[in-house]
């Protein structure tokens, strides 16, 4: 059985899904500078995602709240996607590139990268390093960015839309 919206509910999703595009630019933006700066550096790429995600909650949730007040979960998690999503893709691209591109000559260049605790750890799973280990990560990584924005945009932007609705409250 379908779900029937009120019109209250229908308007408080269009302005949360309004304001969840805008932060999903700032989040993109956020995104390229971080790429720009710390490719590699996972765990803050991680934080800051977890960050952009919770803010997205809460502005998505505080356009929806005066219009339906009960509307502050789905739209603080429209936002926290968004967002997520948004931020995520600079990476997203970033890795699908570097798959599309992995050749014996990168390879080799990544592999020379590795320090030896790294290719000690290899050798001991029995992994053989080349072109193909380094599309499979890259890969994984265009993926796992996806997940995690969905997790995470879906998780922190409920948050941010129970800590939108006490904000407002108070």
């Amino acid at each position: 059985m379908k779900k029937v919206r009120t019109p209250a509910q229908i308007e408080a999703a269009a302005a949360a899904r309004k304001r969840a595009l805008f932060v999903a630019v700032i989040a993109l933006v956020v995104g390229i500078i971080m790429l720009v700066l710390s490719e590699s550096f996972l765990a803050l790429q991680c934080v800051v995602a977890a960050a952009v995600a919770l803010s997205g909650g809460i502005a998505a949730a505080r356009a929806a709240i005066p219009i339906d007040p009960n509307s502050f979960r789905a739209a603080g998690t429209t936002g926290g996607i968004y967002a997520a999503l948004a931020y995520a893709l600079p990476f997203m691209g970033y890795n699908l590139v570097r798959y599309a591109s992995v050749n014996d000559q990168t390879a080799a260049e990544r592999m020379a990268q590795l320090n030896p605790a790294q290719l000690e750890q290899i050798q001991q799973f029995n992994i053989t390093l080349g072109a193909e280990y380094f599309r499979g990560q890259d890969i994984s990584f265009v993926f796992g960015y996806l997940l995690f924005a969905l997790i995470f945009g879906w998780i922190m932007g409920s948050l941010g839309g129970v800590l939108a609705k006490r904000q407002m409250e108070n």
